[in-house]
Order: C-alpha cells, then structure tokens, then sequence
C-alpha cells in the first residue's frame, strides 16, 4: 500500500452529533432532514403533512 491509498474504515455508530443550544428533538430533525436530502424546512413541512395524515385517519376530521 502506499502513501496514497485510503484505508476502508467503517462508519461510525456513534449517536447524534450534539448541538450547542439545541435541543435533542431539534438536532434529530436535522439529521433527518440532511439524510432524507432536503433542506430542514421541507423536511418540516413532510413531517406535519404526515402528522395532519395520521390525525385524518384516526378521527376523519381535519385539524384546526
């Protein structure tokens, strides 16, 4: 091997990164946002989307 071959390592297990000032919910949607590939207020707008969805099913009714 030489001097310019990477060496394969695996990924690491660790849990999430910890944000200064974030809280743990906060740091988990970006992390999300960043692997689903969009941009954390897209990835908002997905969850609450879902959210509505479940809600809808559960009562047949939209929220207020």
């Amino acid at each position: 091997m030489n001097d310019y071959e990477v060496v394969p390592r695996p990924k690491s297990r660790k849990a999430l990164t910890k944000i200064p000032g974030a809280s743990a919910q906060l740091v988990k949607d970006i992390y999300d946002a960043i692997a689903a590939g969009v941009s954390y207020g897209v990835y908002m707008g997905m969850k609450q989307d879902k959210l509505e969805e479940a809600y809808y099913k559960k009562y047949g009714k939209r929220r207020r």
